[in-house]
């Protein structure tokens, strides 16, 4: 769709990179949530998170088929939303949230951005046929290197966090550990991008969509939760923990709800270029909030991010 040259094409594609710049501000300010609650069981973080998303999409799944359509989702299409859940809930969700304290939000974020950005540009040209014009391929090789900028300013920060441990000289792997967590959570969100485009290209709708994908979420990580013994850790039920993960949760949903609609109008590679602004505000709030070490990368590292999103205009 974003190649319309009509005025009404325009302002859809418009419509999508404000639904993207929306989408990246809603996930960065629950990273901020996330990261206060890092000391948590990352399942159990990931499945209160889920809830709000629930209250919101499934509520307006009613009402839609009551009001606008009474057709459902076909059930391969939910057998593999279901799988697709399962996987991104436990190998996105979790293994990010699991990294968070080992090595910060200046290093996971961006690091999981650049492997994202990566894989859904490589899925949205071998499977969905999408080839990036030569403005999109200048605007991701600016902001990879803003990333990987990024990167490098946050090992200061994961420096920091070590003197924290109880014990760092038992972890001498952590930060491989924690690296390879963020970069898997980035593999399997580069693929989830797609295949929600997949499917909304298959008339599926939003709500559809969102409620398979959170409902199965929840369910999932509460039987995990449950296995490992999560509600007879005191921390995680403190009160204070609980809203962190509820606030968390409701930047989240508004996060989804604007990236399932973006997605239906950009690009896979262009919304996660649009979604790149998350390295920059992730490490302007580990800074700010959580007192990360600011650096010249980090300081080099957003000004690439502002560039490389300057250079994604649409052409005329």
């Amino acid at each position: 769709m974003e190649q319309h040259t009509t005025p009404q094409g325009v302002d859809l594609y418009r419509r999508g990179i404000l639904l993207g710049a929306v989408s990246s501000i809603g996930y960065s300010a629950a990273n901020v949530f996330l990261r206060a609650v890092d000391d948590c069981d990352p399942v159990w973080v990931s499945c209160i998170k889920a809830v709000p998303t629930i209250l919101v999409v499934f509520p307006w799944l009613v009402w839609r088929y009551q009001k606008v359509e009474s057709k459902f989702c076909p059930p391969k299409l939910v057998l593999g939303l279901v799988l697709l859940s399962m996987t991104s809930h436990f190998l996105g969700n979790v293994g990010f949230q699991w990294s968070l304290n080992k090595i910060g939000i200046s290093l996971a974020v961006p690091i999981c951005l650049g492997v994202l950005i990566v894989t859904g540009a490589l899925v949205d040209w071998w499977f969905l046929k999408d080839k990036p014009s030569r403005r999109t391929m200048w605007s991701m090789a600016i902001l990879i290197t803003a990333v990987v900028v990024l990167s490098i300013g946050g090992k200061e920060a994961f420096a920091q966090l070590k003197k924290t441990l109880e014990d760092p000289d038992s972890n001498p792997y952590l930060l491989a550990l924690a690296v390879g967590a963020v970069i898997v959570s980035g593999i399997n969100y580069g693929f989830f991008g797609a295949v929600i485009k997949v499917v909304g290209n298959r008339d599926v709708s939003q709500p559809a969509i969102m409620t398979i994908i959170s409902v199965t979420g929840f369910l999932f990580l509460l039987v995990i939760s449950a296995l490992n013994g999560s509600w007879r850790v005191e921390r995680n039920l403190e009160v204070e923990n609980l809203l962190h993960m509820t606030l968390a949760g409701i930047c989240n949903a508004i996060a989804f709800v604007a990236l399932v609609s973006a997605i239906k109008i950009l690009s896979v590679t262009r919304y996660n270029l649009v979604n790149a602004s998350q390295a920059a505000l992730g490490a302007i709030t580990g800074a700010v909030i959580f007192h990360e070490p600011v650096s010249s990368w980090m300081v080099g590292g957003i000004v690439l991010t502002v560039v490389g999103l300057m250079v994604m205009k649409r052409n005329k």
